[in-house]
């Protein structure tokens, strides 16, 4: 017998068994013995598909819960409509036969008639085949059918007949010692809940997506039936052929039952045997009664002296059968009686988000108190939710601007910009007090700048003239984003640096976060209005006060581009690494996805600098995944370093999908617009379109020519000179890259110095190119930047070649070894190629790499693979980079069959070669 039903193999096998033994004349009994919902009339029907297939005739009862009142209903229902088609003393039903004839035109008989009738019936129809008896939910069966069938059991056993009936577990019989008796004779399947393969078996065949199967497994508990309705309904909310089941269920348990349940539902952990009397308004002994109904109907158990449905769909359906008021006010009841009781401010507030609103002021505080650990926690449609129903409860007046200003916050990280604005707006309206207001400007300002509104945020932030006077908290910050907005918008950096003097200053130390967030801002001042590297690199370190400024309580994401950004224009590369790592490590433990998203932005910047390419595309695609939270800020600075990454791997193909967007930013008037323009003018030149790449780089000039015109922010001379000079325009391209290096002289950062250097090197023909690259060389020993290190390398080598004929000297060969061994390392396929070439004409073999096959993972596979050799689990890595296990599975697969391996337990070995 084949089985058409999921996951129950073992069970249809049994009942073909049965079928089997019972055609030779050895009859059986069986019993389907589960919770309602679990599959018991399933099987038995099966099981009587399958009989009917092979010749059987079978005789079937439904019984009802109203089926105690019919007097041997099981017998009038397999045996009345056959007895009314024969005449009493007709065959079968002759002799001893007749008593149910009489039974079927209702005249009372004795057990002891009927059941001896019974047995005369079943003797002459086994005799023309076999015979298949069934019962479905037996349990409601009245107990003179019960007392029958009891006593039938041993005649069944001696005929070509099975007796199969279900029972629900949890319900009362009406005869409880016949049906104990008749299920002790009998072979008892009980069916369990479907795994959750089982579910995905399902939804697979319902052509719907198997991976739901976790979500639907978990809410049903794999009760079939649930399963099936949740199927049918699209798998979303609770189907109402549900809520009645279980609602009626509940009922014929007894009188108060379904009143248990809504209180055990609504008080969920809490749900102490006091807090549910207290709650329901019943008794305790009536509760306890209730619960022992609802444990034994495997609707309920308890687990740590608490109460709890069984499966989160049974506590759906419970208060689905509630009208909104009711709900409202079980919640409004239930949060009092916690409060009463001591129960965290947490656990009342979650209650009091569900209750219609009123106005008490303790219900608000609660309320907006959680709304600010969950916006703190990083869950901003919870936090939403809270403030929501806080400025509910009863008017708003001036005592209520930080929570408007918290709902604001909440709004912005949902990415509902506009609706966040006018929130802030409303705020402002409900105070003068110029505190006030510069802290919600600020803040206004700030939620535009994460949506990468710059211009929108510059008008928010308004003049530095317009900041706080009187060196409070709020006109601090309100005077930093000025800064830092007037440098994205390519404000005059000398008037912004004068304007920063008259409000701020430079403070002598870092106590406060006023002060290191004034301290960062003239970092990147430094940067932007003739300072120095190493001046730009001493104030961002004591800005960043040895990790205070990641610290939640001063965290401030301005500060931290601000500061960050400056030690990487000053290239003090490692020291911006693991001070951005650090300040990730403090977002990640917030859950603070924003703060995140800003501080992997700047460390892929500075690990792109460093060279590590694939580190630095990790960072960018972690940051670029935050998207959907809300994080917009800087786009153009993430996909130039993505591009700048891509570029450097050789792998062209992959700039072309951002150049649409690239396309759209580069047409704003702001650093980040720069940014994209420059990244434009990188992928027309690695493509060979040097006019293009030429015209680009100009206007990047044009756009920050009055803010942060820095070779060490964006070298757009030095890229515009290197494709005059492919063009044929020398001298233009000989002049901008002499400009360019002394710019580059002049702040001093050894990076930006070195690539200067680099850039005169390669176009200016009069020049010592020699020198120059050797200079490049010696201001890049103290900085980490092992890929611009092994492209000037083999520069060098290169010209040493062409213009010493140093063919293989000792020199030319390890520079070109070391610039080889780096590009294979890292993937650099281009300089790897260019070093290859320039070994083959000193005659020199190439190194060849011994795991080519890691180039072929992307970088998101890259940072999974070695996130797993760590020892990390799925989910664990799926923490790290803030994506799903779904996705951190599907990489992981790829990962296999790339590197041509079964298991995590070989990637450590792979990846350290």
């Amino acid at each position: 017998m084949r089985s058409r039903l999921v996951e129950r193999d073992a069970e249809t096998a049994t009942l073909g068994r049965l079928l089997d033994r019972a055609r030779g004349g050895h009859g059986d009994l069986v019993a389907f013995e589960a919770p309602p919902g679990m599959g018991k009339s399933r099987l038995l029907w099966h099981l009587r598909d399958a009989a009917l297939r092979d010749g059987w005739r079978s005789l079937d009862v439904r019984a009802t819960p109203m089926s105690p009142g019919i007097g041997y209903g099981v017998l009038r229902d397999w045996f009345g409509l056959m007895a009314h088609r024969h005449r009493s003393g007709e065959h079968p039903f002759d002799g001893p036969g007749a008593a149910l004839v009489e039974l079927a035109d209702g005249a009372s008989r004795p057990l002891g008639d009927l059941v001896y009738g019974v047995r005369w019936v079943l003797e002459d129809l086994c005799a023309e085949r076999p015979l298949l008896l069934t019962v479905d939910d037996l349990q409601w069966v009245d107990s003179g059918s019960l007392k029958a069938l009891d006593l039938l059991a041993p005649a069944v056993q001696q005929l070509p007949c099975v007796l199969a009936y279900t029972v629900r577990t949890g319900e009362e019989p009406s005869c409880p010692e016949s049906l104990a008796r008749l299920r002790e004779v009998s072979r008892v399947l009980h069916p369990e809940p479907l795994s959750v393969d089982g579910v995905a078996t399902l939804l697979e065949a319902h052509r719907l997506d198997p991976e739901q199967a976790d979500r639907i497994h978990t809410v049903t508990g794999g009760v079939p039936l649930f399963v099936g309705e949740v199927i049918a309904s699209g798998g979303d909310d609770v189907p109402d052929s549900l809520v009645g089941s279980i609602t009626g269920r509940l009922r014929r348990l007894s009188a108060t039952a379904l009143t248990t349940a809504s209180a055990v539902a609504i008080l969920g952990d809490h749900a102490a045997t006091g807090s549910v009397a207290e709650l329901a308004g019943v008794p305790p002994a009536t509760v306890v009664h209730d619960l022992a109904l609802l444990t034994t109907a495997q609707l309920a158990h308890r687990e740590d002296g608490t109460h709890r449905l069984r499966h989160p769909l049974v506590a759906d359906a419970v208060l689905a059968a509630l009208s909104a008021d009711d709900t409202a006010d079980l919640h409004a009841r239930c949060a009092d009686v916690l409060a009463r009781r001591g129960a965290p401010r947490t656990v009342v507030a979650r209650h009091l988000l569900h209750t219609t609103p009123g106005d008490d002021p303790d219900t608000r505080d609660r309320l907006a108190e959680q709304g600010r650990h969950a916006l703190a926690a990083g869950e901003a449609e919870q936090a939403h939710r809270y403030f929501d129903r806080a400025i509910a409860e009863g008017p708003i007046t001036a005592a209520e601007i930080p929570l408007l200003s918290s709902a604001a916050s909440a709004l912005s990280a949902l990415g509902e910009i506009e609706a966040a604005q006018e929130m802030w707006r409303r705020a402002r309206s409900l105070t003068e007090d110029p505190d006030e207001l510069a802290a919600l400007r600020a803040a206004a300002g700030d939620a535009l700048l994460i949506a990468g509104e710059y211009a929108q945020a510059r008008a928010t932030f308004g003049s530095p003239l317009d900041a706080s006077p009187d060196g409070s908290h709020a006109g601090h910050v309100l005077s930093g984003r000025m800064v830092f907005s007037g440098l994205l918008m390519g404000a005059p950096a000398r008037d912004m640096h004068e304007q920063f003097d008259r409000l701020l200053g430079e403070p002598a130390d870092a106590a406060t976060p006023d002060h290191r967030l004034a301290l960062a801002a003239a970092a990147s001042l430094k940067v932007a209005d003739g300072g120095t590297a190493a001046e730009a690199r001493d104030l961002a370190l004591r800005a960043i006060d040895r990790g205070a400024l990641f610290e939640h309580a001063n965290a401030d994401g301005t500060a931290v581009f601000m500061a960050s950004c400056s030690l990487i224009w000053a290239s003090a590369l490692d020291e911006a690494e693991r001070a951005l790592t650090t300040a990730m490590e403090e977002a990640r433990a917030r859950g603070s996805v924003l703060e995140f998203a800003n501080a992997a932005a700047c460390r892929g910047t500075a690990r792109a600098r460093m060279g590590l390419t694939a580190e630095a595309e990790s960072d960018f695609a972690a940051t670029l995944e935050q998207r959907s939270h809300g994080w917009n800020a800087g786009l153009g600075f993430v996909l130039a370093g993505l591009v700048e990454c891509h570029i450097a791997r050789g792998e062209l193909e992959r700039t072309l999908p951002w150049r649409s967007q690239l396309e759209r930013i580069a047409g704003e008037r702001t650093l980040i617009g720069a940014y994209a323009q420059h990244a434009l003018g990188d992928i027309a030149a690695a493509h060979g379109d040097h006019e293009t790449a030429a015209r680009r780089y100009a206007e990047v000039g044009r756009q920050v020519h009055l803010s942060l015109d820095n070779p060490a922010v964006l070298p757009w001379r030095a890229g515009r000179a290197l494709a005059l000079i492919r063009t044929g325009n020398g001298r233009e391209a000989v002049d901008l890259a002499r400009e360019n290096a002394a710019r580059a002289e002049a702040f001093g950062a050894p990076y930006t110095l070195a690539q200067a250097l680099r850039t005169v090197a390669a176009v200016d023909p009069t020049a010592d190119r020699i020198g120059l690259l050797r200079r490049a060389l010696a201001a890049l020993e103290s900085v980490p930047a092992g890929r611009l290190a092994a492209q000037v390398s083999a520069d060098l080598a290169g010209m040493l070649i062409l213009l010493e004929g140093a063919g293989a000297s000792p020199e030319v060969v390890s520079l070109l070894r070391r610039a080889e061994s780096y590009a294979q390392v890292r993937g650099l396929r281009p300089l790897e190629d260019r070093v290859r070439r320039l070994l083959d004409r000193i005659g020199e073999p190439a190194n060849r790499p011994a795991a080519e096959a890691l180039a072929l993972l992307t970088p998101s596979e890259r940072r999974v693979a070695d996130l797993t050799a760590t020892g990390l689990t799925n989910r664990q890595v799926a923490q790290e980079l803030f994506v799903t296990v779904k996705a951190v599975e599907w990489h992981l697969s790829n990962v296999y069959r790339k590197l041509g391996i079964h298991s995590r337990a070989e990637l450590p070995t792979l990846l350290a070669r």
